[in-house]
Order: structure tokens, then C-alpha cells, then sequence
């Protein structure tokens, strides 16, 4: 890289101002791209404080409140680069991406730049089909997609874990699983009550691991419902300092590590528990989105539906020993996919 020249790099890295899982994977995925000589343009969208104090953003960086000024940016780079968001795509039938983006990525390619998509995940893979998906996109330097069906469906790309496996304390500092006192329980406020025998399997899962519950919400949102949960379940409410993202993260974080697993039907919720030594025990009225993103980590074992607990449960023990492991083997692919994408930028400097 010419480092006198230095090379533009445009970043959309918005997502849920409330959900902590959000900022935590673009945080990853930005770290991953980092590099001497790199000038970044970020767009956020209408993000808070909040959100963005998850991100490692630093003065240096320009960020652009307006979409219009950030494409016009584009417009006088050379041999730019693009990072597509990552995290979940939701497209509608049609053309893919809108037209703004589709600008964008047009004008990149124009300058002679790339396009970099990296930890993407669709929402339905089944939309496929009616998408009209940018050659841009087809045709990107790198691609690569968070789970196996999302890449299936799409028909090109390869595959890695979630940029969330990325963070987190080191697999050899973690506390053993027998020293955890904690049962950590979190689920999204936007699905059906999971009913008494969850209840019941949930605190049977407490007294054979001798675990204290506790409940906690990474997503804002999710907060009447953890309150609700902690009052069924006989457990204690866990309350953050604050919903700045940077709190919500230290928080979570300090409650997993001394939790032997985490029940939840968050994707984030499990897999930040995860990256903490905590077992993702995957629980939901339809567990499809939570299955594919832990299956492509190795830890699709314990996840299934709400009324699947007592059996699930009983699998935990078996499979605590490959936790370590699992995590491992996601962090190194994470990293390969992070250096393709800094040797792909390099090439075009």
C-alpha cells in the first residue's frame, strides 16, 4: 500500500440502536479491516451515542449523518473500497441492493475499487428466488456469508462464523465450568411466552447444575420481559449501568463469565455467551435463525424449540468439554476471512 496516497474506505455499519449484538459484530468487522494508511468514511444512519460507543471509532475517521455527501464522497476516490454492511439482510422482492446502494457500489467499481462483503446472513434465505441481486455484489472481491443456508441460497461466496465469535476472552483464561455459579437466561421480547414447562425445564436445568438463575437483556427492548422471566423462574434480575453499548457489553460479558451456560433464543445473546465460556443452550419458538448461525460455529447441538428443553438440557453436560474447541475453530476462521479481506484491500491501494 502506498501509504502517502493512502487508500478510502467506505463503511455502512448501522443496525438495532438498541440491540447490543448489533454493534459487537460490526465492531468486529470493522477492527478486521483496519490497517496503516486506510481513510474511513462510515455512515451510520440515525445511530445514537449509545450505539456508537460500541464501535471502536476513532477521530480520525469520518463519519457522514447524510447518505447523499457520503456517496458524493465516493465520487473523487480512487480505487476505493467498499464494505458492505454485515449482520442480517432483510431484502424485499425486487432489485437488490436499493438504489442508493446500488450507486454505490457502481461508482466503486467505476474508480476501479472493490466491493467487500463479509458476515452477512439472510433473514430468509427463501427470498432469494425473488431477488434481482446486483452483479456488483455477484462479482465482489470478497464474499463470504454467516451460515451455510444463507451461502446455499445465494449460490456464491463461502461461509464463517458471525464477526461476534471474534471478540471475547481468550478460551485459556476462561473460568472452568465447574467453578460458574450462574444460569444465564435472555429472550427476546417480540416472541410467544415459552409457557410453564420451559419454566419448569429451565429451573430443573438450574438444580442439576447447582446454578443460580439470573436474567439479563442486552437489548433494551428485552428488559420487561428478563424482569418477568427472574420472577417466574425464582431468579435475580440483573440491571446494566447503562444502555451505552460499551456498558451493555462489559455487563453481559461479566455475567456470562460466571455463568456454566446461557438459554436464550438471542443469536447474540448466545453467541457472546459463548465467547465467554458460557454454553449456548438455543431456545425459541422457531429456532431455524439461532440453529444456522451456531451450526456453521460447531454448536448446533443444544438448540431446538421451547417444548425441546428437557432433552436439550440433558445434552448439556456431553458437550461442555467442546466448547473451547469450537470457539477456537471459529476465531481462526474469522481471522483467515479477516486476512483475505486486508490482503484484497491491499491489492488495489
Amino acid at each position: 500500500m502506498n501509504e502517502s496516497r493512502g487508500q478510502d474506505v467506505f463503511a455502512h455499519l448501522s443496525g438495532q440502536d438498541d440491540n447490543l449484538g448489533d454493534s459487537a459484530l460490526r465492531a468486529a468487522y470493522f477492527s478486521a479491516a483496519q490497517g496503516a494508511g486506510r481513510r474511513f468514511h462510515l455512515h451510520f444512519g440515525p445511530q445514537s451515542d449509545d450505539y456508537l460507543s460500541g464501535l471502536p471509532l476513532k477521530p480520525a475517521h469520518r463519519i457522514y449523518p447524510d447518505p447523499a455527501s457520503w456517496l458524493e464522497s465516493c465520487r473523487s476516490a480512487t480505487r476505493p473500497v467498499l464494505l458492505f454492511n454485515s449482520g442480517e439482510l432483510n431484502p424485499l422482492p425486487g432489485e437488490y441492493p436499493r438504489r442508493e446502494l446500488q450507486t454505490q457500489v457502481e461508482q466503486v467499481l467505476d474508480r476501479r475499487g472493490i466491493v467487500i462483503i463479509a458476515g452477512a446472513g439472510l433473514r430468509d434465505p427463501s427470498i432469494v428466488g425473488q431477488l434481482d441481486i446486483h452483479p456488483g455484489l455477484r462479482e465482489a472481491a470478497v464474499v463470504s456469508w454467516r451460515d451455510e443456508v444463507s451461502r446455499d441460497a445465494a449460490g456464491f461466496g463461502d461461509v464463517a462464523p458471525d464477526w461476534g465469535f471474534a471478540l471475547g476472552a481468550p478460551t485459556s483464561g476462561w473460568p472452568a465450568h465447574e467453578s460458574r455459579q450462574l444460569l444465564a437466561v435472555t429472550l427476546r421480547y417480540d416472541r410467544p411466552w415459552p409457557g410453564d414447562a420451559w419454566i419448569a425445564a429451565v429451573r430443573d436445568l438450574a438444580a442439576q447444575t447447582s446454578t443460580k438463575i439470573v436474567t439479563l437483556a442486552q437489548v433494551s427492548r428485552d428488559a420487561p420481559r428478563a424482569v418477568r422471566l427472574a420472577e417466574a423462574l425464582g431468579g435475580d434480575y440483573r440491571t446494566p449501568p447503562s444502555m451505552r453499548h460499551a456498558d451493555l457489553d462489559a455487563y453481559a460479558r461479566a455475567v456470562y463469565r460466571q455463568s456454566v451456560a446461557v438459554v436464550s433464543d438471542r443469536a447474540h445473546g448466545l453467541i457472546i455467551g459463548a465467547t465467554e465460556g458460557a454454553y449456548p443452550l438455543g431456545t425459541a419458538a422457531d429456532p431455524q435463525k439461532i440453529t444456522r448461525l451456531l451450526a456453521i460455529a460447531g454448536l448446533g447441538n443444544v438448540v431446538g424449540r421451547h417444548d425441546q428443553l428437557p432433552e436439550l438440557a440433558q445434552r448439556l453436560p456431553s458437550q461442555l468439554s467442546g466448547l473451547a474447541p469450537a470457539v477456537d475453530t471459529a476465531r481462526e476462521s474469522i481471522a483467515r476471512l479477516g486476512v483475505r479481506m486486508r490482503t484484497a484491500m491491499s491489492a488495489v491501494a
